[in-house]
């Protein structure tokens, strides 16, 4: 392989050609500590003392492959490149370029007028918005290209995944930023700058396996590249090193690999997952050995790195793998129901390992889950452990449920996987008995301890109360509920600052009481901002518009004292020492073949 770096301002970067992101690409990732750090690296380079005798600054190196594509308009040709290193940079630059642009129109000064033509001419290249600039991936609202054309920023109800939300905030920071430098420099400054005194190192590569040879080197020299964009490149460049031209399956696997990726990618364009968790779960998951604790990132990678080296045809499975374990965490992580026990690193993993175990049914796959929120929930919410309890019995028990080592054993009993996991289960959970539960909740303060975990408990009694008493459920009401923050949503029936109407209620231990489980409940952001501290007879005139179940409970109160915030928090713990207590033998036994 050999390449030929070109050393480019950004203007010349620009200049007759196209950028896309790959499908099989990161979608726009980059934050507001990212766009800061560049903002103050451009603002630092103009206050240079030798600014003007010709100081630049260089930005990043940029990968791209040549897919031998062009677009032709007019007389122009443009080249068509992939970005496949340095799109986070070059896509915030462009952006920059166009809040600038968008500013320059607004002063609607004659003078500029010429520089806005020729920034029309970069962003757009003809009149039927074919040729943009840059085209993002994982953008199904279209935002870049809405925002390089017309200057609009995508909608609340266009703003639906994690890489939109980034892409927002990009615009508005960096027409922010222009603002601000309009108000003390000169805006033809600012584009000078950016055309002419930002440098990069361009490498424009015809071969996509060199590609990804190119990107490990690169990002090998102490760089910050996030762990699943350089377990891809390395998978990928296996793939092209130990199969092309020497497996007739090569497209094939090819257009697979590219196929997981993109899922892989978009999944957390979706949500804002972590490439160095999906590593880390994937590898653990898939060892062959069991193991204490999640794999570090770097031994994940070498791990896969081995399976491959020894069978590149491999490079398919691992993807399909990473692809599998990133699709189960995105729906953790966009599931608000469970999120009070998916808070703990490896809770998730175990979850992960229940969801995708081939050794269980549906049925059994189910109660599983029952049993993980169970014992969860009890540890890490009941309890308040923290992230450092029980690492090594989830990983192994993770590792068992998975039962990659044994795949070619014959199991005389198929239930085995499942009633072992269920007892292990329960042995996790065993140094937290519901009676010590009651003790501890009853003089907790479960207003500033919990959160999330108050909203998971109300939940499941608003389960129980529904079928218990035949109410239906208010999944509507839950749903504007799980929308909101936590501290929107949670109600102190005595209110935390007492008004006059409460005066006697609560004589000693006022806060105490106030943050009592008993004292509190759940309820919609707008009803809950409304009642603040009123009466009790006038919040129940409020409470009456609800339609939560525990609410209904409330309305049938006379009076709410220290003796009635003592009564509900006992029915509460009473009733939770039997909802998040272990799932009995002999219901788990029902389920096996």
């Amino acid at each position: 392989m050999q390449l030929d770096p070109k050393f480019y301002s950004f203007d010349e970067l620009l200049q007759k050609r196209l950028f896309e992101i790959p499908e099989y690409q990161r979608a726009y990732s980059w934050t507001t500590k990212q766009r800061k750090d560049l903002f103050n690296d451009i603002e630092k380079l103009y206050n240079y003392e030798d600014y003007k005798e010709g100081r630049t600054h260089f930005m990043a190196t940029v990968v791209c492959h040549d897919k031998d594509k062009v677009e032709e308009y007019e007389t122009d040709i443009y080249r068509v490149l992939d970005i496949v290193d340095g799109q986070q940079r070059i896509t915030t630059l462009i952006i920059l370029l166009k809040a600038l642009h968008m500013k320059l129109t607004e002063l609607n000064n004659p003078k500029y007028r010429r520089t806005i033509m020729n920034l029309d001419e970069i962003l757009v290249k003809d009149e039927d918005n074919r040729l943009i600039l840059i085209q993002a991936n994982h953008d199904s609202s279209l935002a870049l290209r809405d925002y390089l054309t017309d200057g609009r920023h995508p909608s609340g109800s266009r703003v639906t995944t994690h890489a939109t939300k980034n892409l927002k905030k990009a615009f508005e920071e960096c027409e922010s930023f222009v603002e601000e430098w309009n108000n003390k420099y000169n805006l033809l400054d600012l584009l000078i700058l950016l055309k002419s005194k930002l440098y990069f190192i361009l490498h424009i590569i015809d071969d996509e396996g060199a590609v990804y040879t190119v990107f490990e080197v690169l990002n090998s020299r102490g760089l910050e590249v996030d762990w699943l964009d350089k377990c891809k490149s390395i998978l990928m460049g296996i793939a092209f090193e130990k199969l092309k031209g020497k497996s007739a399956n090569f497209n094939g696997n090819l257009e697979w690999l590219h196929k997981y990726w993109s899922q892989i990618y978009k999944a957390i364009g979706i949500t804002n997952l972590n490439g160095g968790e999906i590593v880390k779960f994937t590898a653990t998951l898939f060892h062959p050995d069991k193991k204490n604790k999640p794999l570090k990132e770097e031994d994940a990678i070498e791990f896969f790195k081995s399976i491959c080296t020894r069978n590149p045809e491999k490079v398919v499975d691992v993807s399909k793998w990473i692809l599998d374990v990133a699709t189960e965490l995105k729906e953790i992580f966009t599931n608000p129901r469970i999120e009070a026990v998916s808070q703990i690193s490896h809770a998730r993993l175990a979850a992960i390992a229940i969801k995708l175990s081939e050794h269980i049914d549906e049925v059994q796959r189910e109660m599983l889950l029952d049993q993980w929120e169970r014992v969860t929930f009890r540890i890490f919410g009941l309890f308040q452990k923290d992230s450092r309890y029980k690492v090594g019995e989830y990983t192994r028990l993770s590792n068992f449920i998975m039962g990659i080592k044994d795949l070619t054993k014959k199991v005389i009993d198929e239930n085995y996987r499942f009633k072992k996991a269920m007892e292990e289960f329960i042995k996790i959970s065993e140094d937290f008995s519901m009676k010590q539960m009651i003790k501890e909740l009853n003089e907790k303060d479960c207003y500033n301890s919990w959160g999330k975990e108050l909203r998971y408990f109300f939940y499941h009694y608003e389960e129980y109360l529904a079928k218990n008493k035949g109410y239906h459920f208010p999944v509507r009401t839950w749903e504007s509920i799980w929308s909101a923050s936590a501290n929107e949503t949670i109600e102190h029936v005595y209110p935390q600052n007492e008004s006059a109407a409460w005066k006697g209620k609560v004589i000693k231990r006022k806060e105490f009481h106030a943050n009592r489980l008993g004292n509190l409940m759940i309820l919609p952001r707008k009803l809950n901002s409304k009642i603040k501290n009123n009466g009790f007879n006038d919040k129940k005139i409020e409470y009456a518009h609800s339609e939560m179940l525990s609410t209904k409970e409330i309305l049938n109160y006379n009076d709410w004292d220290i003796r009635t915030i003592e009564k509900r928090t006992f029915n509460l713990l009473e009733w939770a020492s039997v909802r998040w207590e272990n799932i009995l033998k002999e219901e788990y036994m029902k389920v096996c073949k």
